[in-house]
C-alpha cells in the first residue's frame, strides 16, 4: 500500500495527530494483509444494528408511501394486508353459464388462457 499523502500540517500538534492517524491506518492495513482479509469487509455488531435499523426504515417508508399512494400500483401494502384477486369464472364454460361472454383485456375476469385468438377478448361466443 502506498503512503498516504497527508497535507503539510501548520503545527506541531497537528503534525503529531496526522502521523498517529497515519501509523493506526499502516498498523490496520497490515493485520488485515497478516490475517489474510485483505479487501473483505467485516461489520462489529454495531454496525449489524444500524444497518438492520436502515432496511427497516426504508421498508416502512416503502409501505407508507405505498398506502399514500395505492393508486399507482399494488404494493407491498395491499400483498400483506389483502388477500390476492380470485378469478370469477375459471373456464369459459362457468362465464358462459353465467351469462358473461367477450370479457375484455384489462378486466379483473379477463384471463389471457381464455383468449383462444388472442384478439383481447376471453371467452367469446360459438
Amino acid at each position: 500500500m502506498p503512503p498516504i499523502s497527508i497535507p503539510t500540517p501548520e503545527s506541531s500538534a497537528q503534525a503529531e495527530v496526522a502521523a498517529r492517524l497515519q501509523r493506526r491506518l499502516f498498523q490496520a492495513w497490515m493485520r488485515q494483509v497478516e490475517t489474510g482479509r485483505r479487501g473483505r469487509i467485516v461489520l462489529g455488531a454495531v454496525d449489524g444494528v444500524l444497518i438492520a435499523c436502515l432496511a427497516l426504515c426504508l421498508f416502512a417508508i416503502g409501505l407508507g408511501l405505498d398506502r399514500m399512494y395505492p393508486e399507482v400500483r399494488p404494493g407491498v401494502g395491499h400483498a400483506i394486508t389483502e388477500d390476492l384477486p380470485v378469478r370469477p369464472f375459471p373456464d369459459c364454460e362457468a362465464a358462459h353459464a353465467a351469462g358473461v361472454t367477450s370479457i375484455p383485456r384489462g378486466s379483473p375476469a379477463y384471463a389471457p388462457e381464455q383468449d383462444g385468438n388472442n384478439n383481447g377478448l376471453a371467452c367469446e361466443p360459438n
